[in-house]
C-alpha cells in the first residue's frame, strides 16, 4: 500500500502541471482581465499598467504561467507569504482566495447536506429494492429514483417555493439567514445570537436547496446500489453462506453489503468537487450566494483569477478524490491489496 501511495502521489504532481497548463491557456484565451479594467473611467492607465507588471502580464505567456502556477503554490501552502491566488475583478479590493474562502461555508453546508442525506436515504431504497427485485417496493423505489433523476432541478426548486414558501409561508424562499433572531426576549442580530439559534435558523433557510439537491442525488445512489448488490448476492460465496445456515440478515450485512459498497465508495470520492464547486442552477433558483454562484460570475465575467482559483481546487479535489477512493477500496474489501 506505502508504494501504491508513493507512485499515486508522484504521478499527480505532473498531472496537477498539465491541468493547471490547460485552465490557464484557456481562460487567457477567454480575454484579457487587465483590459476590462480600462473601460473603468475611474481607473487611470498607468495604474493598471503597474498592475500588469506586478502580476508579470506584461511578459509572454510561459512567464506568465510559471508565475501564477507558483503564486498559487505559494499561497496555498503559505497565505501569509502570498497574493491569495490573484486580484478578483467582481469584489475590486479582494483576492481570489479570499473571496473563495468566503463563499465556502455556504457551499460545504448545502452540497454536504445534500449528499449525506441522499446517501442515507438511497442507500436502504437500494438494498431493499435488490432483495425484493421487482416486486412492490422494488418498482416504486424504480419509479421515485427515475423521477428524482429526470426532474430540473430549477423547476422542482421553483414549485417547492411556490408549495412550501408562498403558500404554506413554511419556510423562506431565499437567503441564508434571518437578519434578526429571537434571544433573550428580544431580538438581536443574528451574528450576536446563540449558536444553537443560528445554527437552526440557517437549517431553515437550507431546507428546500438541500431537498432540492437531494431528490436529485436520491436516484442514482439507489440505482447504483441496487445494480451493485443484486451482483453481489448472486455471487457463489453468498450462495455458500445460505447453504451453512447463517442467518439472512448476517448473510446480507456480512457477506453481501460489505462488497457491494465498493463501487458506492468510488462514487463518494469523487463527489468531493461537487461539494465545494456547489450548484449553479438551485443556487441562482433560492438566491444563495455560494461557490456555485461565484464560479458562473467568475467565469461569464472573465474575473480570470477566481475562475482558476475555483477550477484547480476542483481539479485538486478530483485526483485526490479517485486517490480516496482506491483507499477506501482496501478498507472495505479485504481481498483488495496494492502491490
Amino acid at each position: 500500500m506505502r508504494n501504491f501511495l508513493v507512485r499515486r502521489l508522484l504521478l499527480i504532481v505532473p498531472m496537477i502541471v498539465a491541468i493547471s497548463l490547460i485552465i490557464f491557456i484557456l481562460l487567457t484565451l477567454q480575454g484579457d482581465p487587465f483590459h476590462q479594467l480600462l473601460m473603468n473611467p475611474h481607473v487611470r492607465p498607468e495604474d493598471v499598467q503597474i498592475l500588469m507588471h506586478n502580476w508579470n502580464w506584461d511578459k509572454p505567456l510561459p512567464i506568465r504561467y510559471f508565475n501564477w502556477l507558483k503564486e498559487f503554490v505559494v499561497s496555498t501552502f503559505a497565505p501569509r507569504a502570498g497574493n491569495g491566488w490573484g486580484f478578483s475583478l467582481l469584489a475590486p479590493g479582494t483576492n481570489a482566495r479570499a473571496l473563495i474562502l468566503q463563499k465556502l461555508p455556504l457551499t460545504l453546508a448545502l452540497s454536504g447536506g445534500s449528499i449525506l442525506l441522499s446517501i442515507i436515504i438511497a442507500v436502504p431504497i437500494g438494498i431493499f429494492s435488490a432483495l425484493h427485485q421487482y416486486g412492490f417496493g422494488d418498482n416504486v423505489g424504480t419509479f421515485f429514483a427515475f423521477f428524482g433523476m429526470s426532474m430540473p432541478s430549477f423547476w422542482f426548486g421553483i414549485m417547492l417555493i411556490i408549495i412550501f414558501g408562498l403558500k404554506l409561508h413554511w419556510f423562506p424562499i431565499s437567503g441564508m439567514h434571518s437578519d434578526m433572531l429571537p434571544a433573550g426576549g428580544q431580538l438581536v442580530d443574528f451574528y450576536a445570537a446563540p449558536w444553537l439559534a443560528r445554527l437552526v435558523n440557517r437549517a431553515w433557510y437550507m431546507a428546500l436547496p438541500v431537498s432540492v439537491l437531494s431528490l436529485l442525488g436520491v436516484g442514482g445512489w439507489m440505482r447504483y446500489t441496487r445494480s451493485s448488490m443484486l451482483e453481489v448476492v448472486r455471487q457463489d460465496y453468498v450462495r455458500t453462506a445460505r447453504a451453512k445456515g447463517a442467518p439472512e440478515s448476517v448473510v446480507i450485512r456480512k457477506h453481501a453489503l460489505r462488497n457491494a459498497l465498493i463501487p458506492i465508495i468510488t462514487l463518494v470520492g469523487l463527489t468531493l468537487p461537487g461539494i465545494v464547486g456547489g450548484a449553479m442552477i438551485t443556487e441562482q433558483v433560492f438566491a444563495l450566494d455560494g461557490m456555485g454562484r461565484l464560479t458562473l460570475q467568475a467565469v461569464l465575467g472573465n474575473d480570470m483569477f477566481v475562475a482558476m482559483a475555483i477550477l484547480m481546487i476542483d481539479s485538486l479535489l478530483v485526483l485526490f478524490g479517485s486517490l480516496l477512493a482506491d483507499i477506501l477500496y482496501a478498507v472495505a474489501d479485504p481481498r483488495v491489496r496494492y502491490s
